[in-house]
């Protein structure tokens, strides 16, 4: 029924239907309305048949009555009271009009004779009857005897004066109804004697069954304006009900019709028509079906060449035939699906390729990847992704338009050094993914150096002369993956690598995707460790080189991961830097090495605690006064702290880093700065930094006592820090060279594990118990050095 065709017949033959059922409603109510006026009109006519029929057997009666008793033979047969010759006489002229009943009375209207037993019988009800007839003698009466109805007429005898009466009548019986019936073709005639609620049946010419139901009825006794149907046994008859009345008995006479026959009419009326109607739905349907099909034809093209057009193929022109509106409708289906298909094709490119450079793009490279590794046979393939690293600068500093036509040149570049197999797309805003077809590792790593050469090479475009500089990143197949999302993986990770790769370019590392792995679950991992107290610090003290003893400590970072065991710090504050942590874990290092101090303070320990900063540390304003509070929290006083820098964290923002140095410094807390030697920090700028400690770089003190450059830089260092007022420290003093070259040379403290190891703060409780020895100032430095190793060995 969803179908246009099955609608388009719904319609027509709903149409159809519609009008012949209106028609064929209208028609048949005003058939049947007809039929029943007619059948009422009939049985009102046969009901004036019978009471005229009724008045011409009351004439008949009135006037042989009137003969026989003028008959001077009947007359003296009366006055002799000669009942055989008076009975005789009586009946041959009842005899002449088919008289059923004949009575002689006295003048009393006692019966003296009759010729029916039943006078004898009802003797009293007939000189009632007759009694009332003699005071109306110009009329027919009615008279019940049993069962049995009497039409009669009576009139007297006279000699001259009355010296009788006689009686006669007509039965109303079985005859007379079917008499009636003869009259009145079609029609049922039965006959009701008597009145009131129970009436019985006298005559009728209704079947068996029917005439017991009549009888049955007692609802009949009054006449009714207009016929009736009324169900009789197994049939349904249309019946119409008039009286028959005198002064004496009532009679009810019913006339019906069985419905069938009055009916017959309608019922031949409607078969004729509804077979009309069947022949015209018929040919409706047929009709319907020619012109549903001729005009649905076309639209069932337009449909299948819809769903062709829906399933993708555009390559077969609809042709349709029908009317103009269909042509037209076909023709603009043709444009359509022309249209379509070049619109998908021009999508399916789009989608595929890079819109700037005109290189297929990641989509393209990834299905290129998968069908080049499933080739039979197959053959090595080398991946190289290469990086623009500065394209974000060309971008920020010259504008968009020259870092797009930087990545055009690009583009053609690779193009132009690549093989005519090769596949070189663009897959991300400055990445670029070659495919070499055939080409071994040894190989590729050479084309990678070609391709980066070529790049690397002066760029003059629109009058602005560039320096890209390029990463890439090498790896191979089979030697380090077969599948296509594992290639990209490695050759990604390689991309990761280029940048402190010799040349920028790294191939594939087994196993760094492990690391990398490792770091992302560390950087995860972090701050849920930090408020999971899974971090803890160590101490590592610093030694005044001219007495021996501690003079502060350093606070370090440790991590007990649950599933990774113990994470150096050399890992992890990397991480942290990187990724927006270090802020974090420094105000719980700072927090946790403050409360230890009040710890020891309340134990009678009172050492200088240094806590290191990084760079986002020292340029946040909110530091001091996290670092100020969490002093007064605690009661430590501000000159305990000591907070070690680099260079590197001054160098991002001296004035700002200076700034907030200054804040803290005029509260009481100090500073150390931290790797001297190894950053990019200028005199100038150091002599505005608020140091009051500078640490030498381990790297300087490791060798110095085999590389005379170290020693130079070493004393220089302390000269200059003297010079300032500043302390130094040498860190990472391991030997008994590296103690003694140190003392020589007049550093102040040192640090490192020939003085301890870091300790936890229990066991840096226990090192700071063991003897401390006074050392004079002329002995010998192999005491102070045995000095220091008994501590560490008791520690």
């Amino acid at each position: 029924m969803d179908s246009f065709r099955n609608r388009l017949l719904a319609l027509i033959i709903g149409l159809v239907v519609t009008t012949q059922s209106v028609t064929l409603v209208a028609v048949l109510a005003s058939t049947d309305h007809e039929v029943r006026v007619r059948a009422d009109e009939r049985l009102r006519s046969g009901s004036q048949a019978v009471h005229e029929f009724m008045r011409y057997r009351a004439d008949q009666l009135s006037s042989t009555v009137a003969v026989l008793a003028r008959d001077s033979g009947f007359r003296e047969a009366v006055a002799s009271r000669d009942a055989e010759t008076m009975l005789s006489a009586a009946t041959n002229h009842s005899a002449r009009i088919g008289a059923d009943l004949v009575v002689l009375m006295d003048t009393d209207g006692r019966p003296i004779t009759a010729n029916s037993n039943y006078v004898t019988t009802h003797a009293a009800a007939v000189q009632k009857m007759v009694n009332s007839a003699i005071n109306d003698r110009e009329n027919a009466h009615l008279m019940v005897m049993g069962d049995h109805l009497y039409q009669f007429f009576v009139a007297p005898v006279r000699a001259p004066d009355i010296i009788g009466w006689v009686a006669m009548g007509f039965a109303v019986d079985d005859a007379l109804a079917s008499k009636v019936k003869d009259l009145v073709q079609g029609v049922q005639v039965s006959v009701l004697a008597g009145e009131g609620s129970q009436p019985h049946l006298v005559a009728s010419t209704l079947p068996p069954e029917a005439r017991v139901a009549l009888a049955a009825r007692h609802d009949l006794s009054a006449a009714s304006q207009n016929a009736q149907t009324l169900p009789l046994a197994t049939q349904d008859y249309l019946t119409y009900v008039s009286r028959l009345s005198d002064a004496g008995e009532t009679a009810t006479i019913v006339l019906q019709e069985p419905m069938d026959t009055v009916m017959a009419p309608y019922r031949s009326q409607r078969n004729a028509l509804l077979a009309i109607g069947g022949i015209a739905l018929g040919g409706a349907l047929a009709v319907s079906l020619l012109l549903s099909r001729s005009a649905t034809r076309p639209i069932g093209e337009l449909v299948r060449a819809a769903r062709r057009i829906q399933a993708g193929s555009y390559d077969k022109a609809v042709d349709v035939r029908g009317g103009d509106e269909f042509r037209s409708l076909a023709a603009t289906f043709n444009v359509m699906q022309q249209n379509i298909a070049e619109r998908e094709a021009r999508i399916s490119h789009d989608a595929q390729h890079d819109s700037l450079t005109g290189l297929p793009n990641r989509l393209y490279a990834e299905r290129a990847l998968d069908e080049l590794l499933r080739a039979s046979p197959p053959l090595p393939l080398a991946l190289i992704l290469l990086e623009v690293a500065n394209l974000g600068e060309i971008n920020a500093s010259l504008g968009h338009h020259v870092g797009d036509e930087a990545l055009r040149e690009t583009a053609r570049r690779l193009r132009q050094n690549c093989g005519d197999g090769d596949v070189t797309a663009r897959v991300g805003s400055a990445q670029f993914l070659v495919l070499a077809r055939g080409c071994s590792l040894s190989r590729a790593a050479l084309l990678a150096e070609q391709l980066v050469g070529s790049l690397r090479a002066g760029f003059s475009l629109l009058s602005v002369s560039l320096d890209l500089h390029v990463t890439a990143g090498v790896c191979c197949a089979p030697d380090h993956a077969d599948t296509a999302d594992a290639l990209l993986r490695h050759v990604h990770t390689a991309l990761e690598d280029a940048g402190e790769a010799r040349g920028r370019i790294a191939s594939y590392r087994p196993g760094r995707e492990e690391e990398i792995r490792r770091r992302l679950a560390l950087a995860g991992d972090l701050r849920g460790g930090i408020e999971r107290n899974e971090l803890s610090l160590v101490f590592q003290p610093k030694v005044d080189l001219a007495t021996g003893r501690v003079r502060s400590l350093e606070a370090l970072a440790r991590w007990l991961h649950p599933r990774l065991g113990a994470v150096s710090p050399g890992e992890f504050v990397p991480i942290a830097e990187q990724t927006g942590g270090a802020r974090r874990l420094t105000s719980w290092a700072l927090e946790a090495a403050i409360k230890q101090m009040d710890v020891w303070r309340r134990e009678g320990i009172d050492l200088d605690v240094a806590v290191n900063l990084s760079a986002p540390d020292l340029l946040d304003p909110h530091l001091g006064d996290e670092i100020l509070e969490a002093l007064r929290v605690n009661g430590v006083p501000p000159t305990r702290l000591l907070l070690e820098i680099t260079e590197g964290a001054v160098m991002r923002d001296p004035a700002l880093a200076v700034r907030n140095m200054q804040l803290l410094r005029i509260a009481g807390v100090r500073f150390s700065l931290d790797d001297f030697g190894t950053g990019y920090s200028s005199l100038s700028q150091l002599s505005r930094l608020p140091l009051d400690e500078l640490k030498i770089d381990r790297s300087f003190i490791t060798r110095a006592h085999e590389r005379r450059d170290d020693v130079t830089i070493i004393m220089s260092t302390i000269e200059l820090a003297h010079s300032m007022g500043l302390k130094v420290v040498a860190e990472g003093v391991e030997t008994q060279e590296a103690w003694d070259l140190l003392r020589r040379l007049g550093c102040d403290l040192v640090q490192g594990y020939l003085v301890s190891r870091p300790l936890a703060p229990a066991d840096m409780v226990t090192f700071l118990k063991q003897p401390k020895y006074a050392q004079a100032a002329e002995e010998p430095t192999n005491r102070q050095l045995r000095t220091l190793q008994l501590r560490s060995r008791d520690g």
